[in-house]
C-alpha cells in the first residue's frame, strides 16, 4: 500500500476545479503551494497561531482569529504534503491521533469546557489539520447543543496578551514549556 495516495490530481488549469471550490484547490490539495507546508514548524509563531506543542506528527497551536478562547488547530507537519488522514499509514494516523488527543487533554485541564468539538475538514486548505474548538456553559456559548457557527472561529481576533500567557501556561501543564 502507498504511503500517501491523492485521488484528486492536480489539474492543469483553474477551469477543470470543480464548481465552487477555491481556484487552487487540486493545486494545494496535491501539495503543490499549499500555504500550510509553507509554515516553519520549528517556529515557535506561524503568524496563525502560537505553538503549544510538538508532537509526534502534529504542531498544536494556539490559534489567533476567533471569539472562542482556547481555540487550537493541530497541523500536520510530515512530508511529503498530507491532505486526508487516509494518507497516513497505519502508524502516522494512531500518532496523528495521539497528538490530537495529548492537545485535548491539556485544554480540557486548563480551561475546564463542557464539551470539545473536533474537525478535521480541509475544505479551504487540503492540508492534513483539525480544529478543535471548546465549548462552554451559559452564555459564553453561541450555539449550546449545536454546532458552532464557523464565523466564531474565524471572525474577530483573540486578545494577544491573554493568547501568550494562555500559550504559556498550557505549554506549562502539557511538560512543553
Amino acid at each position: 500500500m502507498p504511503r500517501h495516495h491523492h485521488p484528486l490530481a492536480p489539474q492543469a488549469d483553474s477551469s477543470s476545479v470543480p464548481a465552487g471550490w477555491p481556484e487552487d484547490f487540486l493545486r494545494h490539495r496535491s501539495g503543490d503551494g499549499c500555504p500550510m507546508c509553507a509554515n516553519d514548524y520549528t517556529s515557535a509563531d506561524i503568524g496563525w497561531g502560537v505553538l503549544l506543542r510538538r508532537g509526534e506528527v502534529a504542531n498544536a497551536c494556539l490559534w489567533r482569529s476567533g471569539r472562542v478562547r482556547g481555540y487550537c488547530v493541530l497541523i500536520h507537519r510530515g512530508a511529503p504534503h498530507v491532505a486526508e488522514p487516509t494518507d497516513l499509514l497505519e502508524a502516522d494516523a494512531a500518532a496523528y491521533w495521539r497528538d490530537t488527543l495529548a492537545l485535548g487533554k491539556a485544554l480540557t485541564a486548563f480551561y475546564e469546557p463542557v464539551k470539545l468539538n473536533y474537525s478535521t475538514l480541509g475544505n479551504v486548505v487540503p492540508h492534513l489539520h483539525s480544529h478543535i474548538c471548546l465549548r462552554y456553559a451559559g452564555d459564553t456559548d453561541p450555539a449550546p447543543g449545536g454546532p458552532l457557527p464557523w464565523e466564531f472561529l474565524d471572525g474577530g481576533r483573540q486578545d494577544e496578551a491573554q493568547l501568550l500567557a494562555d500559550a504559556a501556561a498550557l505549554r506549562t501543564l502539557s511538560g512543553d514549556a
